[in-house]
């Protein structure tokens, strides 16, 4: 950007991404943005309440080091759905950006000296979210939300592990609780041969999975984030591919059969 007479203003880095959940070198990269007088803008949207889990908290460090942060409770707190927030450090860069007088508000600038949330986003009339949020950690605490968030990385971990023994290639240990895995088979397309899987699986019903694609190759994702997963969820899963698999290896060996 520099050699072309730019000047980079904004880096921005993933607590946690959509595809396989992976963490970026968070303080590493704040370095950079410090060094180069550049707005830090973390996406933690998924993973970012995983910082409640003390062994992972190492991983998230730099992101207190951000300008501003994307974070989803109706992600990783469990919570009603539209429960997402942005936090900016500087509350003036919010107000320089979407503070608006009109005339028909002219009413409203009576309390110009207290902050409304109106000035500070592109929404001027908005739901309640945030009671949404505030309430259940009033009737419970944290410790039930981290909890489940321990519960979900544990299952990624084992899901990694014996997934493996059935043999699937897998992606690297999960940083949270996405896992990425794949079959290939002794013959035919890979690719075409995880589509049918993932098909496979989402016929059986009983347990719902998504694929993707990463540098050409087709693998199928485990995103474990429902506070409704549990071992038992996990364990059918694993039972689901080893049918699945037996079952599109047999087909393909008859398609073969001379």
């Amino acid at each position: 950007d520099r050699r072309a007479g730019l000047r980079p203003f904004l880096v921005i880095a993933s607590a946690g991404t959509t595809d396989t959940g992976a963490m970026d070198p968070l303080d590493a990269i704040a370095d950079i943005a410090q060094a180069h007088d550049m707005w830090f803008h973390v996406d933690a949207a998924y993973g970012g309440f995983f910082i409640l889990i003390d062994e992972l908290k190492e991983r998230f460090r730099g992101l207190e080091r951000s300008d501003s942060l994307a974070i989803d409770p109706h992600k990783g707190l469990f919570m009603p759905y539209g429960v997402g927030a942005v936090l900016v450090r500087d509350v003036q860069a919010l107000m320089r950006s979407h503070y608006y007088r009109a005339n028909y508000m002219q009413d409203a600038h009576e309390h110009a000296h207290q902050l409304s949330p109106a000035d500070l986003s592109p929404e001027l009339t908005k739901h309640f979210r945030g009671l949404r949020f505030w309430l259940p950690l009033q009737l419970y605490g944290l410790a039930p939300f981290r909890a489940a968030l321990a519960e979900k990385r544990a299952l990624a971990l084992y899901f990694h592990r014996e997934v493996q023994r059935l043999g699937f290639e897998t992606g690297p240990e999960p940083d949270l609780s996405v896992v990425i895995y794949r079959y290939v088979p002794a013959r035919g397309d890979a690719n075409e041969f995880n589509r049918r899987l993932t098909q496979y699986v989402q016929r059986d019903g009983r347990v719902f999975v998504s694929s993707t694609t990463i540098d050409g190759k087709v693998w199928l994702r485990l995103a474990c984030l429902s506070f409704r997963t549990h071992l038992k969820h996990i364990d059918t899963l694993l039972e689901v591919l080893q049918a699945g698999v037996q079952a599109l290896e047999a087909a393909e060996s008859h398609t073969h059969r001379p």
